[in-house]
């Protein structure tokens, strides 16, 4: 029998869960040398997954029994153990369907180290980690592991930071490293979410999982190629509420700049293209001032040109993506200058 309660509930439950994971994805994309507050991605990613994947399993429990699991099987199941909740649905609730996505999907969730690394790490962080601060004070005889310092041992392990390290390496450790280095977790925790999203629709289990799919449906449709590139940070949103006040120029006033330009198309440059534009001016001013003109917009690519013209930084905008560097067109405009000295 239908319950509008439990259907209310469920369905508020699972679209928690989604914006739980999003805030937290963003929170970790805004962790860099001058914020290392890690606690704020790592609560939010792990109640968000954990509310996810139990979802998830009394949906497919409904499907398979036409009612709901009671809260002792939720409780002596599933607890709060994101590892072993991983678990029972890869061994108990997951169908490939002999679908080939389907199945690469799967065979990433079971067999990733690195994955397995992330989920263990918020698994431990929900389970007793978030305290691990005050057991250490308080001399408590059961203490988590350091969750800050396991991220960033992960971190260490995903990307190399050994070259970000000496003298004038502070910024390619802002601009680069981090950025970098989440993409690729985020890229992780992205494939898996869409592992168990795609389960609502495509994972043939019945009962109703597809009509809660939509409240997932962004991370159903994401495609390989989209691992990584969504910028889920809210000072980005902000920042692009006012873009009424960024610096705008027509085509004219591009072409006829006093300034040296280059014009760079995607399909044309050699390397990572980290824009969201297919093309992309880079003007240098003045032999110091980097500017880089996208979709019409004038953004900075240097401390000076934000300084003196309070432009604003590709990636903070979010016209770049992060953990693509822009290091190539900040070597152009450099030659730029050259050239106009």
């Amino acid at each position: 029998m239908n319950d509008p309660l439990k259907e209310f509930c469920l369905r508020e439950e699972l679209d928690n869960s989604v914006r739980l994971i999003k805030a937290g994805l963003g929170d970790l994309q805004e962790i860099d040398m001058g914020n290392d507050f890690y606690h704020l991605p790592q609560q939010s990613l792990a109640s968000g997954l954990e509310r996810l994947m139990k979802c998830y399993i009394c949906l497919v429990y409904e499907a398979r029994n036409g009612r709901y699991p009671d809260s002792d099987f939720i409780k002596n199941n599933l607890g709060h153990d994101l590892v072993k909740i991983k678990g029972i649905i890869t061994k108990e609730y997951y169908n490939p369907d002999n679908r080939q996505r389907l199945i690469e999907d799967y065979e990433f969730v079971t067999n990733d180290t690195e994955l397995d690394a992330i989920i263990y790490i918020l698994s431990e962080f929900g389970k007793l980690a978030r305290y691990y601060n005050i057991d250490i004070v308080t001399e408590n005889a059961k203490v988590g592991i350091d969750p800050t310092e396991q991220w960033q041992k992960l971190e260490s392990s995903i990307e190399d930071i050994t070259p970000y390290w000496g003298e004038g390496m502070q910024d390619a450790l802002y601009r680069d490293y981090y950025p970098r280095v989440h993409r690729k977790i985020i890229a992780k925790i992205e494939r898996f979410l869409r592992a168990i999203c795609s389960q609502f629709t495509m994972g043939n289990h019945g009962g109703k999982l597809l009509q809660y799919s939509p409240i997932v449906n962004e991370f159903i449709t994401r495609m390989d190629s989209q691992f990584g590139e969504t910028d889920y940070r809210r000072t980005v949103k902000i920042l692009q509420r006012k873009v009424k006040e960024w610096k705008k120029r027509n085509d004219s006033e591009l072409t006829s700049s006093p300034w040296p330009t280059r014009v760079i198309h995607k399909d044309e440059f050699q390397g990572e293209w980290p824009f969201r534009s297919e093309k992309v001016i880079v003007e240098c001013r003045d032999r110091i001032c980097y500017i880089i003109n996208i979709a019409g917009y004038d953004f900075a690519l240097n401390g000076m040109a934000t300084t003196r013209y309070n432009y604003q930084d590709p990636h903070d905008a979010g016209v770049a993506v992060l953990g693509k560097s822009v290091g190539p067109f900040i070597e152009i405009a450099e030659e730029l200058g050259k050239i106009a000295s």
